[in-house]
């Protein structure tokens, strides 16, 4: 039969003439079919069908195509481990001191440190990133200085090096250190649940004979033994059983295997012996005449022995050359088997999820012609016949990489020959061959040829990854659900009184705080206790009397922070406004077409820390409680506060802000505002604007003289949005002579008031831009520096303090307090009667049937939050209003009384006309920014010696019919 010769590679084969679109249709399938082909070799078989060995896959072609390769590669191995060598070492990734950079490995060290650590430092998202202890290990002990010479005492040497690197917890080099964060990922999987199942077998069996102190102290010691536990296993040294493999490898081992070391100290010692040998080879090289070769040549030179050789010195250079190559292999081999052990699948080690998890092969990149690591992997693969996960790429490379030597052969066929008497050796030979071909395959390379016109094709060419999906048991959140179901039990059994909710849909805090959504029969604090009961009966009256009602949400903050003692003047006057309100809705439901309010009250917690749970918990009431038409509150501009308006804006709940002012409260995080958002306090920047004009006009009714120079004292909490953008706006709106004081904390900010009142040139006005928390400590600090007779001017925040602390601020007679406030009662002083509300009265009269008249001012609510309040309920409830009457006023279903549509309550806000509300004219809508309300009032507030809140200047409009100041000063 006449024999097919092979064809040629692609790159030889001569061109054909035809249709030039032909072609390049043939250029374009071919790079698809590569591109697939490398998803195919790098997408790791499952279980069932076993690990394979990959070849070495070697492509070649121009510059420009390579590089191509190169490019499309590294995209697609995107998100899975990958490594990429160039000609030369990474300069970050080099050997660090103490090694000679002229020792022969130096080169490959470089190498494996920077493969390993690109390696390490992609992961799949979820999955613990690979780890290389065996590696680390390695180049530890070529970084180890010893001195002595002496056998015994190098012995000795390196047991106390060993000794101490046991010791050593916290992780040294950085190479250490990334090695001891993936093992604390990666060892996590299994201690911890072990731990966890150790203490729910405790609990189940020794409960009832514990206390429960010493239960929740055996279910906290499973947890923390489990964290020592993986703390010492991802150590850099963390213990002998990792490292019996150094002893079992073939690498720098004596011939007869009676002497090889059994201990990891003892084949330590070889290894520094060899570096020293090694270390000696360039001197030799020179010593002998003879040119030093290269790494590449020094692989496949052939040492027979020391004994080869025609005198002393050729044969230390033949002990230095298989020195050097002794330690270029173990570094490689303890490379790969670090790789293997990553990928290890084993049904008696199923702890090892991180092991199943991995679906993709890892891939090491070798560009630019440097394959001599990819030799040394290939040799290493060849001598230890174990098949490991990597799959090497090498490309630009215009030779052929240098593979282990062939077999001998007679006419093509493998043949191994001899005496009889090696019978026995030739049958084993034959068998570690044949292992050999079952572990890497008998062709262990792969050629592509590519050519410059593949190089956009490859740019351009979108073929989609192809890639397996994780094996369910391997989910990452698996041992953590076998931990925390562990535990819980545990907890359940031993302490279920402890775990139990403050009230139902109500949690209890890290903090100790109650957060949650409740109807307003739960006292969060005992100061609140009385109105939130007032509350309660009339959620319960609503509910009974049969009449249609909307529920509200009133979102606050109504617990305080451990350790800090706040009254909540401010949240308690935000209830009792709406309980005003509720009040009158009741008893002016009439015939039942008007709508009766039902409260829900939320605890974000102190500073609204937990505003995002809440949020949450809000969302899934509005699922269950078709009745909710809004919420009301959220009245501090703070980070947490923005994230919980973005999170009810995803079922675009309207949510009427109280006296939050930040302008771009309420943006959406990828640009725009919530149009569910409508804030009735004006911003930041009107503010701003107001308080610095009233600042260099002075007030004259005050003895204030304008101010030139003003000292803008501003909070620089990270989460808190108010503060800065305040400050920075009253600076940017005073113009020359305002100046920024920033400060984090009550102790920073009396040394910066030292500073300030201490400097040559003081500052004719303090701007106080701050929280109300802080600002005693700030009017002490100013009472006790050299600023007699400060100005002191302040934001609304201070209100609170205001309200608590208004008889001794109107006494301070070194410290002269004007602050800018939202509402006022005394502002309604010189408006005709038939505009001025009813609220303050109807206030008054809460409070009285409360019987709380006679209480401390810190125990009483605050009018000027209650208010604000109030007109936040009055806007939503008249929208809901507006909208129950568009769609049938009484109608009512099986029954039951109408539900309010919440898209018609969150139109008929867009289209509310003006109302005339008790703290001023409400103006949703005609503002420029189209986001804030219009004609808010601004008051410029101070105490008298008396205590009494005296408003000297105002801006805006109290009520529709009232005109608006020219000058907006009086």
């Amino acid at each position: 039969m006449k024999s097919i010769p092979p064809s040629p590679p692609f790159s030889e084969e001569v061109p054909r003439p035809g249709d030039p679109e032909e072609s390049y249709r043939r250029s374009y399938e071919g790079v698809r079919e590569f591109l697939r082909v490398f998803d195919q070799i790098r997408i790791r078989p499952t279980w069932r069908s076993g690990d394979v060995p990959v070849p070495v896959l070697w492509v070649t072609g121009p510059y420009t195509a390579t590089a191509a390769v190169t490019q499309a590669l590294e995209e697609r191995c995107d998100g899975t481990p990958f490594a990429h060598l160039g000609p030369a070492p990474d300069p970050e990734a080099a050997a660090p001191p103490p090694v000679e950079r002229s020792a022969p490995y130096a080169d490959l060290m470089a190498r494996l440190r920077e493969a390993s650590r690109d390696l390490a430092s992609i992961a799949p998202r979820g999955e613990a990133h690979l780890r290389f202890p065996l590696l680390a290990q390695v180049l530890w002990l070529l970084d180890l200085q010893i001195s002595d010479d002496e056998p015994d005492r190098l012995h000795d040497g390196v047991k106390r090096a060993v000794r101490q690197r046991r010791r050593q917890v916290r992780a040294g080099n950085p190479q250490d250190r990334r090695n001891f964060w993936a093992n604390v990922r990666a060892y996590a999987e299994g201690p911890l649940p072990a731990w966890a199942a150790a203490t729910a077998v405790l609990s189940a069996t020794a409960a009832d004979q514990l206390s429960t102190v010493l239960g929740i102290c055996a279910i906290v010691a499973g947890p923390v033994f489990g964290a020592l536990h993986v703390l010492l296993l991802s150590r850099s040294w963390a213990g002998r059983r990792r490292y019996k493999w150094f002893c079992h490898q073939p690498y720098l081992m004596p011939g007869q295997r009676r002497n090889q070391p059994t201990e990891f100290t003892r084949f330590a010692v070889r290894v520094i012996q060899a570096r020293r040998r090694a270390l000696t080879l360039p001197a030799l090289e020179a010593g002998l005449g003879a040119t030093p070769a290269d790494p590449a040549a020094r692989a496949v030179v052939p040492i027979t022995g020391p004994d080869d050789g025609d005198s002393a010195e050729e044969r230390k250079r033949q002990e230095a050359l298989l020195a050097v190559q002794g330690i270029e292999h173990l570094l490689v081999n303890a490379f790969l088997h670090d790789l293997r052990q990553g990928y290890a699948r084993s049904l008696w080690k199923f702890w090892r999820r991180v092991a199943w998890a991995r679906t993709s092969y890892p891939v090491l990149l070798v560009s630019g012609g440097g394959t001599r690591l990819v030799t040394l992997i290939e040799e290493v693969r060849a001598g230890t016949r174990q098949p490991d996960p990597l799959l090497v790429v090498v490309t630009g490379s215009p030779a052929r990489p240098a593979l282990p030597p062939g077999r001998p052969s007679v006419g093509g066929v493998p043949v191994l020959a001899g005496r009889p008497e090696r019978t026995e050796e030739l049958w084993e030979q034959w068998r570690a061959e044949l292992d050999r071909d079952r572990a890497l395959g008998s062709h262990r390379l792969i050629r592509v040829d590519m050519e410059a016109r593949d190089a956009p094709l490859l740019e351009k060419l979108n073929v989609p990854v192809r890639g397996r999906r994780r094996p369910l048991l391997a989910h990452p959140l698996l041992p953590l659900l076998t931990v925390v179901a562990l535990l819980a039990l545990s907890l359940v059994r031993v302490v279920s009184s402890a775990t139990t909710n403050c009230a139902p849909s109500i949690w209890r805090a890290p903090t100790g705080e109650c957060i949650g959504l409740g109807y307003g029969d739960f006292a969060y604090t005992p100061r609140l206790a009385k109105v939130l009961t007032a509350i309660d009966a009339a959620n319960r009256t609503v509910v009974d009397s049969g009449k249609p009602y909307s529920t509200v949400v009133y979102f606050g903050k109504l617990t305080n922070q451990a350790g800090v003692e706040d009254a909540l003047t401010d949240i308690h006057g935000e209830l009792a406004g709406l309980a005003v309100r509720q009040r009158q809705l009741i008893q002016n439901s009439g015939d039942g077409s008007k709508l009766q309010m039902r409260v829900l009250v939320a605890n974000a917690g102190a500073d609204f820390r937990y505003a995002e749970d809440v949020a949450r918990a809000v969302l899934r009431r509005v699922t269950e409680d078709p009745t909710i038409v809004g919420v009301v509150g959220l009245g501090e501009s703070r980070q947490q506060v923005q994230n919980a308006l973005r999170i009810l804006s995803r079922k675009a709940l309207p949510v009427v802000g109280t006296t939050a002012t930040f302008d771009d409260l309420g943006s959406r995080a990828g640009g725009g505002f919530i149009p569910s958002y409508f804030p009735l306090a004006p911003p930041n920047s009107e503010l701003a604007v107001t308080a610095a004009r009233w600042a260099r006009l002075g007030t004259p009714s005050q003895a204030i003289a304008p101010a030139k120079r003003a000292a803008v004292f501003t909070d620089l909490m990270i989460t808190d949005l108010f503060g800065k953008d305040l400050g920075a706006r009253f600076v940017k709106a005073f113009g020359d002579g305002a100046t920024t004081v920033g400060y984090a904390n009550a102790a920073e900010l009396e040394q910066k008031v030292a500073e300030v009142c201490s400097a040559a040139e003081r500052p004719d006005l303090a701007y106080y831009a701050g929280r109300s928390g802080q600002f005693g400590a700030f009017i002490e600090a100013i009472g006790k520096s050299q600023c007699h007779q400060l100005t002191v001017m302040a934001n609304d925040d201070i209100t609170q303090y205001v309200n608590d602390n208004a008889p001794q601020l109107g006494r301070n007679n070194r410290v002269r307090v004007v602050y800018v406030a939202l509402a006022a009662p005394s502002a309604w002083t010189a408006v005709p009667s038939q505009f001025t509300p009813n609220f303050y009265t109807e206030l008054e009269s809460l409070v009285t049937s409360l019987d709380m008249k006679n209480l401390p001012r810190t125990d009483l609510p605050s009018d000027a939050y209650a208010v604000q309040a109030y007109d936040a309920a009055e806007t939503l409830m008249r929208a809901a209003q507006s909208a129950y009457g568009g769609q049938g006023g009484s109608a009512s279903v099986d029954g039951e009384p109408g539900v309010v549509d919440r898209g018609g309550v969150l139109l008929a806000l867009e289209n509310l006309g003006e109302v005339d509300g008790a703290s001023g004219l409400i103006k949703l809508h005609g503002a420029p920014d189209t986001r804030h309300a219009v004609d808010r009032p601004i008051l410029l507030v101070t105490v008298d010696p008396n205590g009494r809140q005296v408003v000297v200047r105002h801006c805006g409009r109290l009520y529709a019919q009232q005109p608006l100041s020219a000058t907006c000063g009086t």
